[in-house]
């Protein structure tokens, strides 16, 4: 029923649940597992050195590389293995386009639990991704 499930990570505590949550379910039905992160496009405001900003946009990739590399040693640890992919741009729209993009059937994906208040005024990623999504969401508080 699961083959494939997409699990959006951003290094939070959430994200790590679920992943966990996936782990278990690949290990129960044989699916293959897919860890993604979407880092945000960075507004780039005049640097003048060019030296700088490569150095600058090098670093915040390598640090948004370890998220994935925290998830591959994850699964290794429970002796899985994953997909890791890095994307960019809006997350939800990312997220949303790989898992058509890869036929994936079940996005397994964390919260931060924000209010109504808050989650109506600044909106999430996990509640764009529910609403949008045509795959079945498992959402991991």
């Amino acid at each position: 029923m699961f083959s494939r499930i997409l699990v959006p990570v951003d290094g939070s505590d959430n994200s790590h649940r679920a992943l966990d949550a996936a782990l278990f379910l690949s290990e129960k039905l044989g699916s293959k597992v897919a860890a993604i992160h979407v880092m945000d496009n960075v507004p780039v405001l005049h640097i003048e050195s060019e030296k700088l900003l490569r150095e600058l946009l090098e670093a915040y990739k390598k640090e948004n590389q370890l998220i994935l590399s925290k998830c591959s040693e994850i699964a290794t640890k429970k002796g899985l293995t994953i997909d890791t992919k890095m994307l960019q741009g809006n997350p939800s729209s990312a997220i949303l386009d790989y898992c058509e993009k890869e036929k994936h059937d079940l996005i397994v994906m964390g919260t931060r639990g924000m209010g109504k208040f808050k989650e109506l005024v600044l909106g999430s990623v996990s509640s764009k991704v529910l609403h949008h999504s045509s795959c079945p969401i498992m959402i991991i508080r």
